[in-house]
């Protein structure tokens, strides 16, 4: 029987006639060694008729086990903390997507996740006696993965450095991935894998393909197709109850996607108002018409400045609501006006706010109503009632389509807001909490989530004409 000279890391190797059988980290490692193969649990270590001792003798046992199972609790726990956390939120977007390549890149997450899952037996392999070919590839290629991601994660992070409880995931797996990376160069991992520089170039176009798949579900496919929304708004015939001497006038709101973008309903609403003026004599002059370009009105020379009333109001599609390519939405509402007031013409506008379905997702409590005069209610808007009068408000968790800008962000919310009243309106805006749980004053930009208003243009009927129609 031989025993090898101790290697860089001080494992000796064991021969039996020649052919090897293992390999010791001790003389009590020795013994197990060889009673697994045959020789008394008595055997004595000693006997150098029995055991040829290479260049040292036995008393030279260089390991130092108390680092190297330091060192390989450091890689099984990293590599372990990596591969929850990638599954995590990989899963988020394969299973969960709206678009094909936000679910490759959480596939692609997915499977980083796995495979750094089952390098944790390579760990123990390749700092024990590496009898697994392929511990020192699978602990490398794992190695690699966490540093590629972490890094990428915490540059993302480091764009607006909000505060997330990801990042206490991230950050410290990130410094732990740029550790063992110093730690698989320094153990020279890759040495004894056929074709070194094919793997490499394996986990490069990998990590190049999650990255091409994540800039083109976050930043290029919610530019390149817009929403094709149209809304439009008309009158109907009018017709007169005699009886109570009151003019029904149909207005009709249409709405329809006739694009290819799925979209969410965040706020809508349309206004039925009417117009009374005062008569000027013709002669209008200077004055009169900067007090129209103050008012953004129309200058007539025959009227004064439009007083507008707002008569009917109300939603044309409630928050919330999916509208799905090809699908439409009819409005109609009876305006009811008395055959005798004095209005001019009557007007009908609207407008509906949606976000691209493909840019994020508005969680199911948006679609619930909170009322300014309930107690508590809308204490997140800090709004004084004097200024913001009576409002419902709709809220909802706003949740990115991919998965990566959720864990480097700080959670947004939607929050749409219809005023009541003679200046009813709906203000529809992406933001996040502040330190107190408010609402922040830092809005996002409309463009973030695909946030777009779908006005239907303003339509105006003389009074007259109505009265006419009607009788």
């Amino acid at each position: 029987m031989i025993v090898e000279p101790p290697d860089s890391r001080g494992l000796r190797q064991v021969r039996v006639g020649g052919e090897a059988v293992g390999a010791a980290w001790s003389l009590h490692d020795l013994r197990k060694v060889l009673i697994r193969n045959g020789f008394p649990e008595d055997v004595d270590l000693t006997d150098r008729a029995l055991i040829s001792w290479r260049k040292v003798g036995s008393d030279s046992w260089p390991d130092n086990p108390r680092k190297r199972h330091a060192t390989a609790v450091f890689m099984a726990a990293g590599l372990t903390a990596s591969a929850i956390f990638l599954i995590v939120i990989g899963s988020e977007d394969a299973f969960g997507a709206l678009t094909f390549a936000s679910q490759v890149s959480g596939f692609l997450l997915f499977l980083a996740g796995v495979a750094q899952l089952l390098s944790v037996g390579a760990v123990q392999d390749y700092w024990g006696k590496r009898t697994a070919r392929y511990s020192g590839l699978m602990v490398l290629v794992s190695v690699l993965i966490a540093a590629l991601v972490h890094s990428m994660l915490v540059a993302l992070w480091a764009q607006e450095r909000e505060f997330t409880p990801w990042a206490f995931n991230y950050m410290p797996l990130a410094v732990w991935s740029l550790l063992a990376t110093c730690i698989v160069v320094r153990e020279r991992a890759w040495q004894g894998i056929p074709h070194p520089k094919q793997v490499t170039a394996g986990v490069l176009a990998t990590a190049l393909i999650a990255g091409a798949n994540f800039a083109y579900s976050a930043v290029y496919q919610p530019y390149a197709t817009n929403p094709q929304i149209t809304l439009s708004a008309k009158f109907g015939k009018p017709q007169l109850d005699a009886a109570d001497q009151v003019l029904h006038i149909p207005a009709t709101f249409s709405l329809q996607n006739t694009g290819k973008v799925p979209i969410t309903i965040l706020g809508s609403g349309f206004w039925v108002e009417g117009r009374t003026s005062d008569p000027e004599n013709g002669d209008k002059g200077i004055l009169g018409a900067r007090k129209d370009a103050e008012a953004l009105e129309d200058s007539e020379l025959y009227t004064g400045l439009p007083k507008w009333r707002l008569i009917t109001t109300g939603l044309i599609i409630d928050p919330g609501d999916w509208f799905d390519p090809g699908t439409a939405q009819i409005k109609e509402v009876d305006v009811q006006v008395p055959q005798g007031v004095d209005y001019e013409s009557l007007r009908a506008s609207g407008d509906v706010t949606v976000l691209r379905k493909d840019r994020g997702q508005v969680s199911d409590a948006f679609v619930g109503e909170r009322y300014s005069w309930d107690e508590g209610e809308t204490d997140i808007i800090e709004c004084p009632p004097d200024y913001c009068g009576d409002y419902v408000l709709y809220m909802g968790d706003l949740t990115h389509n991919n998965n990566i800008i959720n864990v480097t962000r700080r959670k947004r919310y939607v929050f749409a807001i219809r005023f009541l009243g003679d200046n009813s309106s709906m203000f529809v805006f992406v933001a996040p909490l502040n330190a107190r749980g408010k609402v922040s004053v830092k809005t996002e930009p409309e463009e973030t989530y695909g946030v777009q208003i779908i006005p239907t243009g303003t339509v105006v009927i003389p009074f007259a004409a109505i009265r006419r129609a009607a009788t």
